[in-house]
């Protein structure tokens, strides 16, 4: 069976696009065939994080919703220097005018689950990642409807942790019911009991991974993703945490 995962953050700035992407490298390094799909058509990014690892967008998920394409058209498989092969991405936009036009005109966004499922079938996937916009709008939450795992990427400080009931009560009622929770950008050191209690409160479940503070991520000046650069940075054992939580054994997962 194939399966669908979205990451979600309440608010922007928590490394979230860079979790999904370590996601799809990382479940990519196990075999399986994956495509990452950025679905914040209003800030992009995942397709500046892959660069040249991606040729150059010519079609997008914006010209898929407004009529230009079929969804596989926009989908690029990444070069084999990401680290590994299987691995697609369909990116945001291709420029300014996908966004103009779906301000414009809008879309029917029926068309994001049907996209969805056709990737999966033509591309033969064994898991389909979402990337969302940070909060809520169409495009987040008929990702979040349609997913089979749900990973939400937060901060420990007060205004992550405002938007928690909400996204755990939008998350209950579109039926996600493996939800993961990820404790990001954290310092060495400063998770103590009464920050993971607190967190865990708020989202009512257990913190699935802590993920470091890394400087080493700045090094990289976005022209490399981490997991390749750093195989064995705790970075990546917790972006391991995820993948085993969320999947349910995906290292099993099989096309069904």
């Amino acid at each position: 069976m194939s399966q669908i995962i979205t990451v979600h953050s309440y608010r922007g700035g928590t490394g979230k696009s860079s979790t999904a992407a370590n996601l799809a490298l990382l479940l990519a390094s196990g075999g399986h065939r994956v495509a990452l799909v950025d679905t914040d058509i209003q800030t992009p990014a995942l397709d500046l994080m892959f660069g040249d690892t991606v040729p150059s967008a010519r079609r997008s998920l914006a010209d898929y919703l407004v009529g230009h394409c079929e969804i596989e058209d926009a989908a690029y498989p990444c070069r084999a220097d990401v680290g590994h092969d299987g691995v697609f991405l369909v990116p945001a936009r291709s420029g300014a005018a996908g966004i103009n036009e779906i301000m414009g005109r809008g879309y029917d966004v029926g068309l994001l689950r049907e996209g969805f499922d056709r990737l999966i079938d033509l591309l033969a996937l064994d898991v389909l990642l979402l990337d969302t916009h940070a909060g809520f709008n169409n495009e987040t939450v008929t990702a979040m409807a349609s997913s089979d795992a749900l990973v939400i990427v937060t901060r420990a400080d007060r205004l992550d942790l405002a938007g928690a009931a909400e996204t755990m009560a939008l998350a209950g009622r579109l039926g996600c019911v493996r939800v993961s929770v990820a404790l990001s950008m954290v310092p060495d050191g400063v998770v103590d009991d009464r920050m993971r209690a607190e967190v865990e409160s708020a989202y009512a479940t257990e913190i699935t991974a802590v993920l470091p503070y890394a400087p080493e991520m700045a090094s990289l000046a976005g022209e490399r993703l981490f997991s390749p650069a750093y195989p064995h940075h705790p970075l990546v054992t917790g972006y391991r945490r995820i993948i085993s939580a969320v999947s349910n054994g995906t290292t099993a997962i099989r096309r069904g």
